[in-house]
């Protein structure tokens, strides 16, 4: 069983020395849509085992500088079949039950939005 990973991005790495803006989302569902620049690092994912969510702090770049992307949180049953684009954010329990948190690069934003 992999252990999470983090820092991770779920698209590209800001660059070394790039100034980042960090905001905590929580993860309330059993999946999150969310637009973020293309480069972006993902730092923490604590599990409120209690709440059955997970905060993410999430590391943002300037969105001038950088495309923006859609991204998918999905919080599962830790045996439940994934993605294999997804990248492993924070294991937990429940309600007695294994969890996990992934989150899954889904695609460039469309300038038609």
């Amino acid at each position: 069983m992999s252990a999470p990973l983090l820092p991770t991005t779920l698209c590209v790495p800001p660059r070394p020395g790039e100034l980042c803006a960090p905001v905590t989302v929580e993860l309330a569902g059993p999946q999150t849509f969310l637009e973020l620049t293309s480069r972006h690092r993902i730092t923490a994912a604590v599990p409120d085992e209690a709440a059955g969510t997970v905060a993410v702090t999430i590391e943002f770049t300037d969105p001038a500088g950088s495309r923006s992307v859609h991204v998918r949180f999905d919080l599962v049953a830790d045996d439940e079949e994934v993605s294999s684009r997804s990248r492993l954010l924070a294991r937990y329990a429940h309600d007695g039950r294994p969890m996990a948190a992934y989150g899954t690069y889904l695609g460039v934003v469309s300038d038609e939005n």
